[in-house]
């Protein structure tokens, strides 16, 4: 059965889909830059197709995990409940910073200040109402900073410490 992870920017998707493409499926819709100029009724229905694309794959069971934004737009048009929320620790100060430090070396400050800091207005508010819905909601911390240090995936599936890498320098996101 397909297990859907939803997980921040940065937390390793790409990587992992990238280690096991027969298993995995990196979902991206560039969201960000996808809507930039559609009206508010366009932008709604892009986000409605972007749902209905993720439902058909889950649905196919074709592969072992699927990896998706956490753009709200989406996630909320998708039973929340069945998906595991990844993010780093946003009650935690000093592994914001430490998380802003890996993004902005990782890619840049300008893609920082775009993509990010917009995603984390309000964003405790929204975790915690995932949390009191009873969503499966994990923290990474400074310690355990990516997908693979707070979610067990199947043995079969190859995780990039398993290959002896701490993190994968040549994706970049481009959202």
């Amino acid at each position: 059965m397909t297990h859907i992870i939803s997980a921040f920017p940065g937390l390793g998707k790409t990587t992992i889909f990238q280690l096991n493409k027969e298993r995995t499926f990196d979902r991206e819709f560039n969201e960000s830059r996808s809507v930039k100029g559609m009206s508010l009724l366009d932008a709604q229905t892009f986000f409605d197709q972007c749902a209905n694309i993720v439902k058909l794959q889950l649905n196919s069971n074709v592969y072992d995990y699927i990896f998706i934004t956490d753009h709200r737009s989406i996630v909320l048009r998708l039973y929340q409940t069945s998906i595991t929320h990844i993010y780093p620790n946003v009650f935690d100060e000093k592994i914001m910073e430490d998380y802003k430090k890996r993004i902005i070396q990782r890619n840049d400050l300008k893609w920082y200040e775009r993509v990010i800091e917009p995603r984390l207005v309000d964003i405790q508010d929204y975790i915690e109402k995932l949390i009191q819905m009873g969503c499966d909601v994990r923290f990474t911390d400074i310690e355990h900073p990516y997908i693979e240090d707070v979610f067990s995936f199947e043995d079969f599936i190859l995780l990039p410490k398993k290959k002896g890498r701490k993190e994968n320098v040549s994706s970049k996101y481009i959202e």
